[in-house]
Order: C-alpha cells, then sequence, then structure tokens
C-alpha cells in the first residue's frame, strides 16, 4: 500500500501536467489504510535517495560505454548521458528536501511540540469511502480493450 502512494506521489510530483491538488483539502485521504504523513515523507526520501543512487550507476555505465563509441552511437549516450544528467539533478533535490524534511519531522524538538498524538504521527484509518473509491479507481483502469 505504501507503494501504491508513494507512486501516486511521485507521479504528481514529476508530472507537471497533473491537475494540483486544492490548497484548502487538508484531509488525509491521500494516505493508505496503516499510514502517517511521516511515514510517507520517510518512503519518498527513500524512494528518491535510491532513484538518484541508480541514476549514478547509470551515468558511470553510459561513461564507459562512451569511451569507445563512436558517430551515431556516441550522439546516442551523449543524449542519454544528458537526460540522466537531467535526473540526477531532480532526483538529487527531491532527495535532499526530502531529508531535511524526514530530519525536521522526527526530530525530538517537533515531535515534543507537535505531540505524539498529531496527525503527523498518527497511522491513517481509511475509511469505507474512500476503500471503495480506490476500489473503483482501480477497476477503471483495469478495463479490458474492446
Amino acid at each position: 500500500m505504501l507503494l501504491k502512494t508513494t507512486r501516486g506521489l511521485t507521479h504528481w510530483l514529476l508530472n507537471p501536467l497533473s491537475p494540483v491538488p486544492p490548497m484548502n483539502n487538508t484531509a488525509l485521504s491521500f494516505l493508505d489504510d496503516g499510514q502517517s504523513i511521516t511515514s510517507v515523507v520517510s518512503a519518498l526520501h527513500n524512494y528518491f535517495k535510491n532513484s538518484y543512487s541508480s541514476a549514478k550507476v547509470k551515468r558511470s555505465e553510459l561513461l564507459s560505454q562512451l569511451e569507445s563509441a563512436t558517430g551515431a552511437e556516441e550522439a546516442a549516450l551523449l543524449e542519454e548521458l544528458q537526460q540522466t544528467a537531467e535526473l540526477l539533478t531532480m532526483f538529487g533535490a527531491l532527495s535532499d528536501s526530502l531529508s531535511i524534511a524526514d530530519r525536521i519531522l522526527h526530530s525530538h524538538a517537533v515531535i515534543k511540540a507537535m505531540g505524539m498524538d498529531s496527525e503527523l504521527y498518527q497511522p491513517h484509518i481509511e475509511t469505507e469511502d474512500e476503500i471503495e473509491r480506490d476500489r473503483a479507481l482501480a477497476q477503471s483502469r483495469h478495463k479490458p480493450a474492446l
């Protein structure tokens, strides 16, 4: 379930054409059953940190391939290196930002100020309406082609 929410939030972060969530919506309905805001922040931080590491490995592999490439292959590798560099920049910024948020949310000062009973730390319990909405959305996405 955590992965589903993480992917949804990741899609929203990475897709500039996605509709922006309304600013007056403070409901925690984006959380899956048993998740808290802090658990989602931690999961997103780990996701982008791991994505950054994977992109660094890919960059190293591309640089190794570039040493022996010529002509069209070299041009394609340079294009892929450019795309990987852009991903590194984005994943690095997101990982760094979420790392800060993760550390702040888990700091003793914030926990003390907010209290452990704050909605930041409490697991979300899905309502029947949320479960039904998720089920309907999943079914609509998996309709067989005619």
